[in-house]
């Protein structure tokens, strides 16, 4: 289990009146050319306003999609300028040069009229994922301090995430702070009587061993969308041309004859067929006909599972339990997370993140019922897996 030796209060002594780069995750959700969520630039703004406070001066650095190192203006920066000042309620100056060729004048100058200069998408220089040490050290050059602030990227050895601590002071801040103290909790849970996880989603192959973790570390297992497909065919069950990956069929096989007892799979599904043709129909998984889909879990299955999560004291989930994204397919999803909201249990403890985790359980409104809510996306799967060996966390420690 990783622990963080340094604390963002650590940074206070160090950061007064120098220029501060600090790495976010401003990956947020684009539509029709508007942020359609700004919950990540949310987070980050009480980190940004304690810095300010300590008079720093503030570079942000940060990615939006996968450019693959190619200048793509679609995935430009430029779109979250009037997001960062709403939320902050400071003055944010645009980067848009080449950083290989900028020198450190040129962005301090920014700081004459601007609280903030926020850098072009990091990830439109290939040398960001290659890790290069010629560019780390001329991002390196234009701060006195380095701030990690992007938990999501912590697993990735990217010249902003795990190359700038070499050669600045570096500090981890307070939402990543915050998610560490957080996610260490669900590998706290001693009595396995304790603890329930909700997986769903469409790839079972990404997430094949934290079903393993969790089934031996927690009581109950619970699985929905296309994941549990995988395993009913698995099982030998017809899923008619419901989604599934077929190549994961001899590892759900093994798993499901190891922890039987703790993995729930749905017992009855809502149907329709592969064109959305024919209305939805509930049907017991041994009754699914071969033009069937399975777009979510059914009335016995949402009770089963919601009578699970109602009586744990620790919850992880991860994923929706059916087509979310399209009505009515997202009842299933919601009726199980009702069971959160009425969790009474004096104890519990509940933690979700991961993918579209997020939207999900707005949508649900159920947002405020989680004791925590992370933005980690991969860094949370891979931190609830193992808890250690996250290159952008080691790197803070070095």
């Amino acid at each position: 289990m990783i622990t963080l030796k340094k604390k963002f209060s650590d940074s206070y002594n160090f950061v007064f009146n120098k220029t501060v780069m600090i790495r976010v995750d401003l990956n947020v959700p684009i539509s029709g050319g508007k942020i359609t969520d700004s919950t990540r630039i949310f987070k980050i703004v009480p980190t940004i306003l304690k810095l300010l406070e300590q008079k720093a001066k503030i570079i942000i650095v940060t990615h939006l999609g996968r450019p693959k190192g190619d200048w793509n203006e679609d995935l430009s920066l430029s779109i979250l300028v009037k997001e960062i000042e709403l939320l902050t309620e400071k003055k944010v100056f645009f980067f848009k040069n080449n950083i290989k060729s900028a020198k450190r004048q040129d962005i301090n100058e920014k700081f004459k009229d601007h609280d903030l200069v926020l850098l072009e998408n990091i990830r439109f220089y290939p040398e960001e994922e290659k890790n290069e040490e010629k560019f780390v050290k001329k991002l390196s050059s234009f701060a006195d301090i380095f701030i990690n602030e992007c938990f999501s990227c912590s697993h990735r050895a990217h010249a902003s995430i795990s190359g700038v601590p070499k050669f600045l002071p570096s500090f981890p801040g307070k939402l990543l702070e915050n998610e560490i103290l957080n996610l260490k909790n669900l590998f706290l849970v001693k009595n396995e009587n304790e603890g329930v996880a909700v997986f769903g989603g469409s790839k079972i192959s990404t997430k094949i061993k934290l079903i393993e973790f969790y089934a031996k570390k927690f009581s109950k297992v619970l699985v929905g969308g296309a994941m549990a497909n995988t395993i009913l065919y698995a099982k030998g069950f017809d899923i008619g041309t419901s989604l599934h990956e077929k190549r994961m069929t001899q590892f759900c096989d093994d798993l499901i004859r190891e922890f039987k007892e703790k993995i729930l799979l749905p017992i009855d599904v809502i149907v329709t067929n592969k064109k959305f043709t024919t209305s939805p129909e509930v049907k017991l998984i041994e009754k699914i006909d071969k033009n069937d889909m399975i777009v979510d879990i059914g009335p016995q299955s949402r009770m089963l599972f919601y009578n699970e999560v109602l009586k744990t004291n620790t919850l992880l989930w991860n994923g929706p339990l059916g087509l979310f994204e399209r009505k009515p397919f997202d009842e299933g999803t919601e009726y199980v997370l009702g069971a959160v909201r009425s969790n009474k249990n004096k104890n519990f403890f509940s933690v979700a993140g991961g993918g579209d985790t997020i939207s999900m359980i707005k949508k649900a409104n159920c947002y405020e019922n989680f004791s925590f809510i992370s933005t980690g996306g991969g860094a949370f799967l891979e931190f609830i897996q193992r808890g250690n060996n996250l290159t952008g966390l080691n790197s803070l420690n070095n």
